[in-house]
């Protein structure tokens, strides 16, 4: 774009516009996703029960942070906290590097698969509690009470009409496949297609026609 000046005003006018539309958990989803994370996963999913505890640190399982970490982590440490801590001091370049890290008080998330304790949120409070030989760290620990059933945000549906309503993929059956994909994945998608992308949003009457499929399967 030519002008970075106008380039700026206008995303702090679309995002002054946004932030007035949006929920506390709208927001979230938006800034996970531009993390690449999956917090908002657990947090949007009605499914799942939350509860804070103080957790063992040597319980949990180590989850990835960055290419320069992981392979201290994951690789060579195997995801155990007791074998991070025992390198910590055994290596001095692992305890440089794992250094500047601050131990506090704030809880982390914690979410369980397959019996796991796994370090949703927090890893770098929860490698300065192994350096620091913390016992236990207090935790919201998500358990699932159902099967799976996050919410996406509404572009990711949006996205893919947008495409072909433009004419970039006019893939029919493709679509109507992506769309029942998101449908089995995501527990908001058919509350997104019965009420947000209903003809007075979506004025487009053959994509209407492939919504009315996509729900009807």
């Amino acid at each position: 774009f030519p002008d970075e000046a106008f380039l700026n005003e206008l995303i702090e006018h679309v995002m002054e516009k946004v932030s007035g539309q949006q929920t506390p958990l709208e927001r979230l989803q938006m800034v996970c996703n531009v993390a690449m994370n999956w917090i908002a996963d657990y947090v949007t999913d009605p499914n799942v029960r939350w509860t804070r505890e103080r957790v063992r640190v040597d319980d949990l399982y180590l989850t990835g942070t960055n290419p320069t970490w992981n392979p201290v982590i994951i690789d060579r440490c195997e995801r155990s906290p007791a074998k991070l801590r025992e390198t910590i001091r055994a290596d001095a370049s692992v305890a440089a590097l794992f250094a500047d890290l601050k131990a506090d008080r704030r809880p982390i998330l914690v979410r369980f698969e397959k019996e796991k304790p796994k370090v949703l949120d927090g890893m770098r409070r929860v490698i300065a509690a192994i350096r620091e030989d913390w016992d236990t760290i207090d935790a919201y620990v998500a358990r699932h009470a159902g099967p799976a059933q996050p919410f996406c945000e509404p572009h990711v549906v949006y996205d893919l009409l947008k495409a072909y309503h433009r004419g970039l993929n006019r893939d029919r059956a493709s679509l109507v496949t992506a769309l029942r994909f998101l449908r089995g994945a995501y527990g908001n998608v058919d509350v997104l297609l019965r009420e947000r992308f209903v003809k007075a949003w979506v004025p487009d009457d053959e994509i209407q026609d492939i919504i009315r499929e996509v729900l009807a399967s």
